[in-house]
């Protein structure tokens, strides 16, 4: 629970930061704007559901439940932490109305969860709030928790903190979690009749997205050309691309030419300052670069394309043959299902054990784990593989593709 402390904290530092300060001022009138409507609302005809998402990434995972939901018999309310996606996403037809969720305080968590008073309340991936746990449980509200990561190095499994660990999570209904690995991880805070395996509702998201995007042409001049991508790269992926990349083209764009190759950069954050420095540390190297929103319909393209648009990854890996999948010596690698709905080669760095579908695509030989810059260089080099690239492509495809219904199952248990 945050102490007194960390509130008058909190509320100084909204000065320095536009993300807590938006939100902060948006709590409270979008709060009224939800209990205005829950007057208009007959709670014996009309169940009310609760859903949070903390991210962009946390809504992606619910949006596949949100589409199943009769809204007939349900009435939901959405709720962010982040006013990224909140601002985004608050007029989706998804839900019936959304609003920020307040902090972890215990009189504005009463007063929040009390005036909504939702039959359900359900919440995925990470975002466990302990005040708001604590609050649900004495309102008799029953907390779902979908998608479950608890992962072997997550705070929650720490030595020090089990104890409270133990106290928060025996006061959620439900958990439903992606993998046996987790549930076992799990079953050490809290009653394994509790935890239900079920695949990451991710996956039918990636899918979704597949099919309803992969005949959008977002680069025309590249269905003819080999094409590597390097998607939501950090800094530590970026000199490592960038120094693989000028030792496989030595020559820079007439190496590119000979081998009609094509290189499409993605880096996780857009920061037009690193991307500039980039393309003058490519330019020093005989290689012209050119910007995503700068290109042109039908205009001949640079053969290193930098994309500088967010919210456009996913669909960029329908060109691609062989993907690098970033942040992987980071904070945990990203995204593995997009690139492997395309039949890509995948190619990822070694802290992947946060991502369970990335443990999964490893372990059945579905992807290329690289350390070092020779294995960078290596895995460029499968451009000469094809058949190796086909193989790894299938194999990763095959096991997105194996996760089928997810969505409708999963909201099963969560209503019944």
């Amino acid at each position: 629970m945050l102490s007194p402390i960390i509130y008058v904290f909190i509320y100084i530092i909204r000065y320095c930061n536009p993300k807590i300060n938006d939100s902060l001022k948006k709590q409270k009138k979008t709060f009224e704007e939800v209990k205005h409507q829950l007057e208009n609302i007959n709670r014996t005809k009309k169940k009310v559901l609760l859903f949070h998402a903390a991210s962009v990434g946390e809504f992606e995972q619910l949006k596949p439940i949100l589409k199943k939901i009769n809204r007939k018999e349900y009435f939901i309310i959405q709720s962010f932490t982040s006013p990224t996606i909140y601002n985004l996403e608050n007029q989706s037809s998804l839900f019936d109305i959304s609003c920020y969720q307040p902090f972890d305080f215990l009189l504005k968590s009463y007063k929040y969860f009390s005036a909504i008073s939702p039959q359900k309340y359900i919440i995925t991936r990470h975002d466990i709030w302990p005040t708001h746990t604590l609050i649900l449980y004495l309102l008799n509200i029953p907390i779902y928790y979908i998608n479950a990561n608890i992962h072997e190095d997550s705070i929650w499994v720490k030595p020090f903190i089990r104890i409270i660990s133990k106290n928060i999570f025996k006061k959620i209904k439900l958990f439903i979690v992606p993998s046996f690995r987790i549930k076992y991880k799990l079953s050490s805070l809290v009653d394994e009749n509790k935890i239900i395996v079920h695949p990451d509702s991710r996956f039918e998201r990636i899918q979704n997205r597949y099919n309803k995007n992969k005949n959008v042409n977002l680069l025309p001049n590249l269905t003819n050309s080999f094409n590597i991508i390097f998607g939501s790269y950090d800094d530590i992926d970026e000199q490592l691309i960038f120094n693989s990349l000028i030792k496989t083209y030595p020559k820079g764009d007439q190496s590119l030419i000979n081998v009609n190759h094509n290189i499409i950069l993605v880096p996780h954050e857009i920061n037009l300052n690193k991307i500039n420095k980039l393309r003058v540390q490519f330019k020093k190297n005989k290689f012209e670069s050119i910007l995503y929103t700068k290109i042109i319909n039908n205009d001949k393209l640079n053969n290193i394309i930098i994309v500088d648009k967010i919210g456009i990854l996913a669909d960029l890996y329908k060109y691609a043959k062989l993907a690098y999948v970033g942040s992987g010596f980071g904070k945990g690698v990203h995204s593995v299902i997009e690139p492997a709905i395309y039949k890509c080669a995948i190619g990822f760095g070694p802290n992947f054990s946060l991502l369970d579908e990335a443990k999964e695509i490893n372990e059945n030989n579905a992807a290329i784990i690289i350390s070092d810059q020779t294995e960078m260089l290596n895995f460029i080099a499968l451009y000469n593989n094809r058949n190796e690239i086909n193989r790894l492509g299938e194999k990763a495809f095959n096991i997105i593709k194996s996760k089928k219904n997810i969505a409708e199952k999963m909201l099963e248990i969560i209503l019944k």
